[in-house]
């Protein structure tokens, strides 16, 4: 999977996957635009969210609702903690019903989400530089 980043203006970088779907990259606080801290958060987010849905779907139907968020924290310039936290609308169900959605729901995150299993893993990263 390849992603390209084009310099679009000062501290400005434009991604674009291979759909051709972009968004703004640039330093944090800059309106209109993700940090590269926020866009980790945001993977993070929106994999562990999809990754419970489709049995979240399954159990409380189509329709439920649900919202999530991540805290992280920073140290040195590293993110060295994130908190993904998971709220699910259960109103009607009794404390067992909660538990076993909630089992479920924890236990799709730790089987599918990708960027959870490689965070909690490590990432090797390296770097290659040319000039023309």
């Amino acid at each position: 999977m390849a992603m390209k980043a084009t310099r679009t203006n000062q501290n400005e970088y434009t991604v674009t996957n291979q759909d051709g779907t972009s968004l703004k990259v640039s330093p944090h606080g800059t309106p209109g635009a993700f940090s590269p801290g926020e866009l980790l958060q945001a993977a993070l987010l929106g994999c562990a969210s999809l990754s419970a849905d489709a049995q979240l779907s399954h159990m409380l139907g189509a329709d439920f609702d649900a919202k999530a968020s991540v805290k992280s924290t920073e140290a040195d310039n590293f993110i060295t903690d994130m908190l993904f936290e998971f709220q699910i609308k259960t109103e009607g169900l009794d404390d067992a019903e909660r538990e076993k959605i909630i089992k479920a729901a924890a236990k799709k995150i730790e089987r599918l989400c990708i960027v959870k299993r490689s965070l909690n893993k490590g990432i090797n990263t390296e770097t290659d530089i040319s000039a023309s």
